[in-house]
């Protein structure tokens, strides 16, 4: 049974991507990452479980809890020290939140590029939605993320992104027996975009802070970590 490994926070969109990718015949690894600004990551193992007693515990892994604080901590000292004023200069138009939320992600494709080089797994599976409204859920950083896997020769598929409603999503999980309400891991510094399209100048400034500022970080960072133990202690 071909494996992937999916990043799994406990609600909707990771939930129905977890199903989705069950439903295809892959054997499925959960993991759930704690950044150290959320409350009750351990919430996500409570879904976890629930797919875990429909499809049994030869379709399904449960790894538990990782901790990503100590690669976070590598990319936002840099940002964080920069005057606004150079920061407009060197990237464009940015925010905190999206700052925060696509260095949050980053840290958690590395630890999952590092788990699956360890266990020889090549699919990853996200469930990043577009109409969530965060830059880094769209095209323009996912496809920065698929070439980052892809160096490692994995590949990194997003089963709900085209997803527009949550009526739509609550109604997927219905159809497959599951009761669309969820506890999930609950970040304090995860802050949408305001409703409606999102700026363009957030995207290029985005894309620039990747390109120029994390995507170098995040290949050293893969390299020196790749070979030590990085299992946390909460599972």
């Amino acid at each position: 049974m071909k494996e992937v490994l999916v990043l799994f926070s406990g609600g909707k969109d990771s939930f129905l991507s977890t199903l989705l990718m069950l439903e295809k015949g892959y054997k499925v690894n959960i993991v759930t990452y704690e950044n150290g600004c959320g409350l009750k990551a351990s919430n996500a193992l409570h879904g976890a479980k629930r797919i875990l007693k429909k499809y049994g515990k030869n379709n399904v892994n449960i790894i538990g809890i990782q901790r990503i604080e100590a690669i976070w901590r590598e990319f936002i000292y840099q940002y964080y020290n920069m005057k606004t004023s150079e920061i407009l200069k060197s990237y464009g138009e940015t925010t905190i939140s999206q700052f925060n939320c696509l260095t949050c992600r980053l840290s958690m494709y590395i630890m999952t590029i590092i788990l699956c080089l360890k266990n020889n797994i090549d699919t990853v599976v996200d469930g990043a939605r577009k109409s969530q409204l965060f830059v880094l859920e769209q095209n323009e950083l996912l496809e920065r993320f698929e070439k980052l896997f892809k160096k490692y020769n994995i590949k990194i598929v997003y089963p709900v992104k085209e997803l527009e409603s949550d009526y739509e999503l609550k109604n997927e999980l219905l159809i497959r027996g599951f009761v669309p309400k969820m506890l999930e891991t609950q970040c304090l510094l995860g802050v949408p975009l305001q409703q409606g399209e999102i700026d363009k100048e957030i995207i290029n400034g985005m894309e620039k802070i990747y390109d120029n500022l994390l995507k170098n970080k995040a290949e050293e960072l893969i390299e020196k970590y790749k070979d030590v133990d990085i299992l946390g202690e909460y599972l």
